[in-house]
């Protein structure tokens, strides 16, 4: 595994770089997890980028027509969820699509096997402003986001200004406010302020959830028939 981390979580630069921070870069899935139990280790990104073919087919459909949702479903289900999904908004399956559903497949396979639960929680968003623009820690164990078309997530420490940006494509797992060592850590994120620059962004979030942390106000429980056990 290649390192990029330093051995202090705190640092004195007011312009982060990826040698500031305690991030570890990683080139597959599996090792996005493992990264995770290291405790200078504050978040992990495989180091890679959304295939050509998959960004001029998201160019292609149009960020009008991207689909978002939130449900909680098993990683079994991705597929069919993200079929029903596309198919709601107009889009046909093609190869490109057949590609996303397999790496979101194989991401929520990855962080249900980190986080020990029967499910996850999966938000497919298209951005247009400034959502979640400000640094932040998430109130979960970990909380994996891949941004597939788009600037991608912002990384810094609480003492720096300028962060490093995660690059489109690379899928990075963080630890959040309840990772299993009891440790808060110290790196934050946030999405990039692209209001009004004409940017949009495609951003997958996965987390592992329960049925009984179902929210009936925002999450879908896929598919149907399981919703009945989560009231």
């Amino acid at each position: 595994m290649n390192m990029m981390i330093v051995n202090s979580k705190s640092v004195t630069s007011r312009n982060a770089s990826w040698h500031d921070l305690p991030v570890t870069t990683v080139f597959n899935a599996q090792q996005l997890c493992s990264a995770l139990v290291h405790d200078s280790v504050d978040a992990a990104f495989w180091a890679r980028e959304t295939p050509p073919g998959v960004l001029q087919w998201l160019e292609n459909v149009g960020p009008d027509s991207w689909p978002r949702g939130r449900f909680v479903l098993t990683p079994l289900d991705v597929q069919a969820c993200l079929t029903d999904l596309f198919a709601a908004t107009g889009v046909d399956a093609t190869p490109a699509l057949l590609w996303l559903q397999e790496d979101v497949t194989h991401l929520a396979h990855s962080v249900q096997k980190l986080i020990g639960s029967t499910r996850i929680r999966l938000r497919l968003e298209t951005i247009f402003d400034n959502a979640c623009s400000k640094f932040h820690i998430d109130n979960v164990v970990a909380r994996l986001i891949c941004t597939y078309y788009g600037p991608g997530t912002e990384l810094s420490l609480q003492d720096q200004d300028l962060p490093c940006a995660v690059p489109t494509g690379a899928p990075v797992l963080l630890k959040g406010k309840r990772w299993l060592g009891g440790e808060v850590p110290a790196l934050r994120h946030r999405s990039p302020p692209i209001e009004g620059t004409g940017k949009s962004r495609l951003v997958l979030v996965i987390e592992g959830c329960e049925l009984d942390e179902v929210n009936p106000g925002y999450d879908q429980v896929y598919p149907q028939t399981e919703a009945a056990r989560a009231t």
